[in-house]
C-alpha cells in the first residue's frame, strides 16, 4: 500500500487529540455528573457558555486542550491544571498527617501484610456520640459565601470548615475521609474533559435520561452493534426511537465507509442535534441516508412509474459555484467588515452544500430497493413484531438482525412468530445484565444505586423467504467445505490410502 495516499485520504486519519473549536466534549465529575459543553468561541458578542449547579462558564478556553484535561471550577471560568493532577483533590497538607493519610496508610500496610484485622479496631474515635443537629459548624453561610466571591480557593475554604468544626476530632478516619471528600466536592469541585464516543455518549445520557434512549445502557448497545455484524463498507437498515444515538454509534463506527439508512417519523428527522455531538466528519455524516416510514408501512405508488422527482430536478439546475443575486450583493456590500463577510460567505456555501449532496426521498426510497441491506437493527417504541415483519424484506438471506426492546413481552411474541412462520434460525433472546462493583481496600461491594435490567435483545438470521432454508446450494457448500477444510480432505485421502494398501497386504498374504 501507498503510505502517502494513506496520508491525503480524509477518513484514514485518527481523530485529534486536542479538542477542536465548535467539538462537543463531556466534563466527568467525581459525583458521577456527566454534562455536554461545546467550544465556542464569542459570536455575536456572546459567549456561549456550559451550565454548572446554576452557573455559567465560558468554554473558549476549553480549545487546544488535550482530553484527559483535568479542569477545577474557578470565580467565572474553568481553570485547566498541570498534567498529573486527579479529578479528585488531595487532602489538604496540614490535615494530610492527622486526619486520613495515617488511617490510609495503615489500610494499605495491613492489606500488604495479609492482616485482617480492619481500621476501626485500632481506632480510639467512633461515631457513637455524634448528633446532627447543625451546631457543630462554627462558620455561617454567609461567611463561607463571601469568601468564595472573593476568590478564596477551593482547598482553603475546606480547611477553614475543618478547623471551624467541633465534631472533625471525634470521627473515625473513614468518616473523617468522608466528610472532606464531601467538602472538596462542594467547594473544590473539579472535572475531566472526556472525548465523545458513543460509550461516553451513551453513559451521560443513561445517567440523567434514560427514557430518551429506552433505558439502554452503553453495554447494551456495545452488544447490538456486535450481533449485528456492523463494519466499514456495509450497509445497515435502522429503524430507532432512541435519540440518534445508535445512527451516531453506526457512522461512528463505520468510518465513513458503507451507508445507513436511518428511518424516521415526521416532516424531518429529530435527531440532527444528537449526530452533532458525536463530532463525525464530513464523509461520516454523508454515510447516513434517511428514508422516511412511510415509504417502507405507507402505500406504495407503484401504480405511478412516471413520477417526477422535483427536488431532484431543481438540484441539477443549480450551478456550482452559484451567482449572487443583486440584493445579495447589496447586503453583502452594506457590512462592514471582511469577518462579518466571510461568515455570511461561509454559511451559504455551507447551506448551498447540503443542498447538492442530499439525497432525495425518492433516492432513498431507490437505494433502499435496490440492494438488500447487510442487517437489521430495531430500537422503537411500537409493536416489535410488526416492525420487524415490514423490515425483513429489505434484508439480505443470511444475515443477521437486531430487534431491542426494554420490555420481555414484545420480543417473546416476535420470537414465537418468526419460529411459526419459519422466517429465521439462530434465534436468540437475551437479557442483557451488567454489575458495578467499588473496589477499595476494604470495602469491596455491588454499587448500591444501579440498574435492574438494561433491555432485552432479540437476534436472528434471516432465511430465504422462497424455500425457508439458505441460499447456499449443497454443491457450492461442500466446495467451500473442501476449500476450507483441505486439511480434513488430505486426511480422509490418506485414510483411503492406507486402506487400500491394507486391502494389497491381505491380498498378498493370501
Amino acid at each position: 500500500m501507498n503510505d502517502g495516499n494513506d496520508e491525503n485520504d480524509p477518513l484514514q486519519q485518527a481523530p485529534p487529540d486536542v479538542v477542536r473549536e465548535e467539538d462537543y466534549t463531556i466534563l466527568i465529575f467525581p459525583d458521577g455528573r456527566k454534562i455536554f459543553a461545546q467550544a465556542l468561541t464569542n459570536k455575536k458578542g456572546k459567549t456561549p457558555p456550559v451550565k454548572i449547579n446554576k452557573r455559567s462558564y465560558p468554554t473558549a478556553n476549553l480549545i487546544g486542550l488535550p482530553y484527559g484535561t483535568v479542569l477545577e471550577l474557578g470565580v467565572g471560568k474553568l481553570e485547566p491544571l498541570p498534567e498529573g493532577e486527579d479529578i479528585i483533590p488531595n487532602y489538604p497538607a496540614s490535615l494530610s498527617s492527622e486526619a486520613t493519610t495515617q488511617g490510609l496508610e495503615s489500610d494499605e500496610a495491613n492489606a500488604n501484610n495479609g492482616a485482617s484485622t480492619s481500621i476501626n479496631s485500632e481506632q480510639k474515635n467512633d461515631n457513637r456520640n455524634l448528633v446532627d443537629n447543625n451546631q457543630s459548624q462554627k462558620l455561617q453561610v454567609q461567611e463561607i459565601e463571601q469568601m468564595r466571591q472573593e476568590g478564596t480557593h477551593g482547598s482553603d475554604i475546606v480547611v477553614k470548615l475543618i478547623e471551624n468544626s467541633a465534631t472533625f476530632d471525634q470521627k473515625t478516619e473513614f468518616s473523617k475521609a468522608k466528610y472532606i471528600k464531601k467538602k472538596q466536592q462542594k467547594y473544590q469541585q473539579r472535572c475531566r474533559i472526556v472525548r465523545c464516543t458513543p460509550f461516553s455518549i451513551c453513559e451521560a445520557i443513561f445517567a440523567s435520561r434514560p427514557k430518551l434512549l429506552l433505558n439502554m445502557r452503553d453495554d447494551t448497545l456495545g452488544q447490538m452493534l456486535s450481533h449485528a455484524n456492523v463494519s466499514a463498507g456495509c450497509q445497515v437498515l435502522l429503524y430507532e426511537h432512541c435519540a440518534g444515538v445508535i445512527t451516531g454509534s453506526l457512522a461512528w463506527r463505520m468510518g465513513g465507509y458503507g451507508k445507513i439508512l436511518s428511518i424516521y417519523d415526521g416532516q424531518q428527522p429529530s435527531c440532527i442535534e444528537m449526530l452533532r455531538r458525536f463530532n463525525l466528519s464530513f464523509a461520516e455524516n454523508s454515510s447516513i441516508k434517511w428514508v422516511h416510514s412511510g415509504d417502507i408501512y405507507g402505500e406504495s405508488n407503484d401504480d405511478d412509474p412516471e413520477e417526477l422527482d422535483l427536488e431532484k430536478i431543481e438540484r441539477d439546475s443549480l450551478e456550482w459555484p452559484c451567482p449572487l443575486q443583486n440584493h445579495t450583493r447589496q447586503y453583502l456590500d452594506s457590512m462592514e467588515t471582511t469577518r462579518e463577510k466571510r461568515q455570511f460567505l461561509a454559511k451559504r456555501c455551507a447551506r448551498f452544500t447540503r443542498k447538492l449532496t442530499r439525497q432525495t426521498p425518492m433516492e432513498s426510497k431507490k437505494m433502499l430497493e435496490g440492494r438488500k441491506s447487510d442487517s437489521i437493527i430495531i430500537a422503537v417504541r411500537y409493536d416489535a413484531t410488526e416492525t420487524l415483519l415490514g423490515l425483513l424484506p429489505y434484508l439480505a438471506t443470511s444475515s443477521p438482525f437486531v430487534v431491542y426492546c426494554e420490555y420481555i413481552e414484545p420480543l417473546t411474541e416476535c420470537f414465537m412468530e418468526l419460529q411459526k412462520r419459519k422466517l429465521a434460525i439462530n434465534l436468540r433472546l437475551s437479557d442483557t445484565w451488567m454489575r458495578e462493583y467499588q473496589v477499595l481496600q476494604g470495602r469491596t461491594h455491588p454499587s448500591m444505586s444501579m440498574t435492574q435490567s438494561g433491555g432485552f435483545i432479540l437476534t436472528g438470521t434471516k432465511l430465504c423467504p422462497d424455500t425457508g432454508i439458505n441460499e447456499l446450494s449443497e454443491e457450492l457448500l461442500q466446495e467451500l467445505r473442501l476449500k476450507v477444510g483441505g486439511r480434513r480432505g488430505k486426511k480422509k485421502k490418506a485414510r483411503d490410502g492406507d486402506t487400500e494398501g491394507s486391502d494389497n497386504r491381505k491380498k498378498s498374504k493370501k
